[in-house]
């Protein structure tokens, strides 16, 4: 079967793919939304930009498939065989990703909010800046994986093995639950929450909107072109800040300290300046 029969029968109501033999098929840039391939391979397929939501692909066979920019949000790939294969700013919000094997997989830039992941192989996986908000990590193998710059909140590591797991710049929050036992003072991860201690940490380019910094320490941060719009910045120490090109829309600095603090080209419209001003 190739990628017009497939798309032949998809507009004909067939949903049916289940336990086919499609090594290296090209259905980049397809919609088949709702779709199954239980138990189907898919060995090097290219799946690129596609849209597969809500589809089952339960023990699919996906190893060293292309799926960049595929929106699998709410699909189910428990199981599946997704060794190698590249997910880099795929969409898989609400995914079932249960038992699934991601050995040395690419989730850069990859959307992963209450994606469940428990039991999952991510051995070797790339989630460079990757957003994990609520995923559910439970009894995973993370071991050497990469998520630096990620988004950690609410994410549950519990159980996971974390042997040489890299957390170098992500950022989490007091409800993000990691093993008893894990080490967080040498992860490298940044806690966001009021009153923390964020002197000369790296934090440009990241997402920061609605962030709760009350009375937090940012002193000699780097915050280029960060997005702090409506962050709750009241009382923060932003001495000696870089918020180069930041944007600051509708954040509240209410009596935040701005000694030396560098603000150029940044965006302040709406935001309630240190005196208590409102930018216009």
């Amino acid at each position: 079967m190739n990628r017009e029969s497939i798309l032949q029968r998809y507009a004909e109501g067939e949903r049916d793919f289940c336990d086919l033999s499609l090594p290296r098929i090209d259905l980049s840039r397809t919609m088949l939304r709702g779709a199954a391939f239980v138990e189907s391979d898919l060995t090097h397929a290219r799946l690129k930009r596609s849209d597969f939501s809500q589809i089952s692909l339960n023990s699919a066979i996906l190893e060293a498939a292309d799926l960049e920019g595929v929106n699998l949000s709410r699909s189910d790939l428990s199981m599946a065989d997704l060794r190698h294969v590249n997910l880099s700013y795929g969409i898989l919000n609400l995914a079932s990703l249960i038992g699934a094997d991601l050995e040395a997989a690419y989730l850069v830039m990859t959307q992963l909010l209450t994606c469940d992941l428990t039991g999952a192989n991510l051995t070797h996986g790339t989630l460079l800046g990757a957003s994990c908000m609520g995923a559910k990590f439970v009894g995973s193998n993370l071991t050497d994986a990469n998520f630096s710059r990620s988004y950690l909140y609410d994410a549950d590591f519990r159980e996971a093995c974390l042997r040489g797991t890299g957390f170098q710049g992500a950022l989490y929050n007091h409800q993000t639950r990691f093993p008893v036992d894990y080490d967080l003072t040498q992860s490298g991860a940044y806690l966001i929450a009021p009153g923390v201690d964020l002197s000369k940490t790296l934090l440009s380019g990241m997402y920061l909107a609605t962030v709760q910094l009350t009375g937090a320490n940012l002193t000699e941060a780097d915050l280029q072109r960060s997005d702090l719009a409506s962050a709750h910045l009241q009382g923060a120490n932003l001495t000696g800040a870089n918020l180069t090109g930041a944007n600051l829309r509708g954040a509240d600095l209410t009596g935040a300290l701005c000694d030396r603090t560098c603000f150029t080209d940044a965006n302040l419209t709406g935001a309630t300046l240190p005196d208590g001003r409102i930018q216009h």
